[in-house]
């Protein structure tokens, strides 16, 4: 399997130039989906986004007399494989269904969850075909090479036929070239009129690759000073930081978090509290957000209450060079 550039380098303890291409793709999730009810309220979120960890917790309430029992998902965003034949991505866990070690809490205790994979190529559902050939779903792992590495020249060349497979020379192994769909559930009990608390956590896909000062440079077609609000403090701590580390870049870590959308419970979020942290206080931040306030060496908190997210989160973290 091909590893992302920049991680590969990182590992390796290796310096490149800060170029397009050396760079892995980020995979932005978010919070929970419940299916919609509009006895239940969600009193208090508390969110904490680093690039080594997302954890959140909710505080929902029943309104009503009667218990309420409902699906709860969490659904990652798609993983076209064909977007990210030359985009790599860095997973947590390659070998495993859960590769972003997703797991939940409810008052107090773990919960079982189940997951629902599927390989989707062409807009066609090709999830029974690969179980047939006995070729793992998930793309990322090595056991998945190893699976279309073994296939017999003919259904190989079905796979290519169907759009399931595709390599960069016509003789080179098969890689995956679906979309895998992954969701993750179960089912949940409301007590009457009392209060239940989900917490869940997973480990993010973070993009990375190398940052220069060419992207506050007129024109430069990036977007990076827009897309991360990148104001003119901290522009100059960026030119200072690339001066400290002696060289012509830094290592960007890039997470994106969706807020805004599977709200289905009733009103607002009555408490919001954000924590942003950068794991490192040499590391630098930057996002859109108003209000956003310094509360320790490396963490920064937004609250508000009777919150309806406009937007979504997305972060730069700048690291030193290796």
């Amino acid at each position: 399997m091909r590893k992302p550039i920049a991680a590969f380098l990182l590992a390796a303890g290796l310096a490149a130039p800060a170029t397009a291409n050396d760079s892995s793709a980020v995979l932005g999730a978010g919070g929970i989906q419940l299916v919609p009810n509009w006895d239940i309220v969600l009193d208090q979120e508390d969110l904490f986004l680093s690039p080594n960890q997302v954890a959140v917790r909710y505080v929902f309430r029943n309104t009503t007399e009667e218990p309420i029992r409902l699906l709860v998902a969490f659904p990652l965003p798609e993983v076209d494989m064909a977007d990210l034949f030359e985009a790599p991505v860095d997973i947590p866990s390659p070998e495993s269904d859960n590769f972003v070690d997703f797991e939940v809490i409810v008052n107090g205790e773990p919960v079982d969850i189940q997951i629902d994979s599927r390989a989707i190529a062409q807009g066609i559902d090709r999830t029974e075909l690969l179980d047939s050939l006995a070729i793992p779903l998930n793309p990322f792992s090595e056991k998945t090479y190893a699976a279309l590495a073994a296939l017999e020249p003919s259904a190989s060349a079905d796979l290519r036929r169907l759009g399931v497979g595709h390599s960069y020379e016509p003789h080179d192994p098969l890689q995956p070239f679906w979309t895998l769909e992954t969701v993750f559930y179960w089912e949940q009990a409301f007590p009457p009129m009392a209060e239940t608390v989900i917490e869940h956590r997973y480990r993010p896909v973070i993009g990375q690759g190398f940052f220069g000062d060419y992207v506050f440079d007129p024109g430069d077609p990036s977007g990076y000073v827009g897309d991360y609000c990148i104001d003119a403090s901290t522009q100059s701590a960026i030119r200072k930081r690339l001066q400290q580390s002696g060289g012509d870049y830094l290592i960007e870590h890039r997470l994106s978090y969706i807020l805004t959308t599977a709200r289905n419970w009733q009103g607002k979020i009555g408490r919001f509290r954000l924590i942003v942290d950068k794991s490192d206080p040499n590391w630098l931040v930057s996002l859109c957000l108003d209000g956003l306030k310094k509360i320790a060496p490396t963490q920064f908190e937004f609250t508000a209450t009777d919150y309806v997210p406009d937007r979504d989160i997305e972060i730069l973290y700048l690291s030193p060079p290796r």
